[in-house]
């Protein structure tokens, strides 16, 4: 989604995203109602201390009185333990309780992002996605442990210490909020400007942050091509732009908080000279204006905090429409509500009938229709950027066709349970992802359950054999970052022993011979054929040589498939 489209988006829907919320709030509801009405409580026992200081100087201070000023004192003490305690307990509780609640809607995402298309990947920046999975989210979790118990007992305070202040006297009262009305004026004209500002400075975040996972996923390239500088200077460029966003912001934010706080300091001496005239003209007590300025100077506080969080929220609010945007992305490839089981034996291999596939306005096959044979090795023989990759995609359903069907056993893919559908069919990409663990762990992701004397079977029948017995640890060698350490073969060889491990009736192989010579190309088809006998192989190459292996040939051009023939 463009910026301007996001803006927009922002405009229409300004604090509604809040309210989607409440799914994740749902599970904790009882629980945040506790810590709520301890919170409350605790607000209540701060209301109690400034109407103590009335009692102090009235009945203790003034009338020189011991026992008054023991009761006083010792009220005031309990009344600050006890609120301290609740205090601590409602914000500990609260804090827990938000962890929980923000893992639970990032887990959402990231499970989200999993039933994602290709083609949404193709669209969207890594960067960005990272960004928001984890700085958008983060911030959200900061923002509501820190402020949302916070600004209920804050309101409850104000409310209460108005309430109180008008019952001393409602005369002072008058007078200490007539500025108040222009505060909120001001508060509301600088947090039109911080949404609008927050928002470009998670924007500008995310383009730094994608920036760094560009360059440093393709640092072959940049040193290969000496585009340091080059690079630096983008990076320095990007940072500037976020910079000048963050001074705009930082500098609204300041002005936000301390213009109305000035205001309301103004307030405060207006009381002070009215309640000075009352008390020399013998109208108010003396104990009667000390309470009354102590809420009104306890509820300067609670006021500014609140008027300061205008920031907090509108970064929140980005910030959450940033996520929400990710969960409101549709999932191409969805579940049926009753799946049809698959058949245990499969015996009329893949069918492919008329299917036509589009990506961005361009078609990537048009009315292809064509069958697998079960139980033999098929090769899907094509130029680069013919569409043989998306027939792969298409068989384990990370795409679903625009128009036609692909079928197994005559069964519509749609149709079966997608879990069920992938560990029949397996898919070994052309470059395969390795995690950032060792060889074990990376071919263990094949079947997470199987015994390590499988895994060792699995990898030398992969033909890892000879590196596993030159590494000084063995299975235990760490690959590295998307597996670096291994050349490419290795790492294909791999990707082999996870399908080993998974046992699928069908594997499909893109680009399976790649990085492979000659030599060894013909020893992994055998290695294939022989592991996987009676199963169905479908390999996609734009090698013709891998074609004299085959027992039926695929061609693919432009789209469009050739007519089909049985290999010599």
């Amino acid at each position: 989604m463009a910026d301007g489209d996001r803006a927009a988006g922002t405009k229409q829907r300004p604090w509604r995203d809040f309210l989607r919320m409440k799914v994740f709030l749902r599970p904790y509801a009882w629980r945040l109602a506790l810590m709520i009405a301890v919170s409350l409580l605790g607000s209540v026992l701060g209301l109690a201390q400034p109407y103590l200081s009335k009692y102090l100087v009235d009945h203790a201070l003034l009338r020189r009185d011991m026992h008054a000023l023991w009761v006083a004192a010792v009220l005031m003490f309990g009344a600050t333990l006890v609120g301290f305690a609740l205090t601590y307990i409602s914000g500990y509780g609260y804090m827990r309780l938000s962890s929980e609640m923000l893992f639970d809607m990032r887990m959402e995402v990231y499970s989200h992002l999993h039933s994602l298309s290709p083609r949404f990947y193709a669209r969207a920046r890594l960067g960005d996605l990272v960004s928001r999975l984890n700085g958008d989210v983060a911030e959200v979790q900061r923002i509501s442990a820190d402020s949302f118990l916070s600004s209920l007992s804050n309101v409850a305070f104000v409310a209460g210490s108005l309430f109180m202040m008008i019952w001393l006297s409602w005369k002072l009262f008058v007078t200490g909020i007539v500025l108040i009305p222009f505060s909120v004026a001001l508060f509301r004209h600088y947090q039109i400007r911080m949404n609008r500002l927050a928002r470009e400075l998670r924007e500008r975040s995310a383009d730094i942050g994608t920036l760094f996972v560009e360059t440093l996923m393709g640092v072959r390239l940049v040193a290969c091509f000496n585009a340091s500088e080059y690079e630096l200077d983008r990076f320095r460029r990007r940072n500037d732009s976020f910079v000048r966003t963050l001074l705009r912001f930082q500098s609204t934010t300041l002005l936000g908080r301390t213009m109305p706080g000035t205001l309301l300091t103004a307030a405060t001496i207006a009381v002070f000279l009215y309640g000075g005239e009352q008390i020399v003209l013998g109208r108010m007590t003396i104990g009667t204006l000390v309470a009354f300025m102590a809420y009104h100077a306890r509820l300067m506080s609670p006021v500014q905090n609140l008027l300061g969080l205008s920031a907090a929220l509108s970064s929140a609010r980005v910030s959450l429409g940033r996520v929400l945007e990710l969960l409101d992305t549709p999932a191409e490839v969805t579940e049926v509500r009753d799946p049809q089981p698959l058949p245990r034996l499969i015996v009329d291999g893949i069918q492919f009938r008329n299917v036509t596939l589009k990506h961005e306005g361009r078609v990537v096959l048009d009315d292809v229709s064509f069958d697998i044979p079960a139980g033999c090795l098929s090769v899907l023989v094509g130029p680069s950027g013919a569409g043989k990759s998306s027939i792969a995609d298409l068989a384990v359903r990370l795409l679903d066709p625009d128009a036609g069907t692909v079928a197994i056993d005559g069964v519509d893919v749609r149709s079966l349970r997608l879990r069920e559908l992938r560990s029949t069919v397996v898919l070994i990409d052309q470059s395969p992802h390795l995690l950032h663990a060792n060889l074990y762990d990376n071919i263990a992701y094949g079947d997470r359950r199987a015994p390590r004397e499988e895994i060792d079977r699995a990898a030398r029948a992969a033909g890892l054999g000879k590196l596993i017995d030159r590494l000084p640890e063995g299975l235990a060698t760490v690959v590295g970052e998307r597996g670096l350490t291994l050349s490419a073969g290795e790492r294909q060889r791999v990707a082999i022993a996870r399908a080993f491990l998974a046992r699928p009736d069908v594997v499909i192989l893109d680009e399976p011979s790649a990085a492979l010579d000659s030599e060894s190309e013909l020893d992994l088809i055998d290695n294939l054929r022989r592991h996987f006998a009676g199963k169905t192989l479908l390999a996609i190459t734009h090698k013709p040589a891998l074609t004299a292996a085959a027992d039926f040939v695929l061609r693919l051009e432009q789209g469009r498939l050739i007519p089909q023939g049985v290999a010599a």
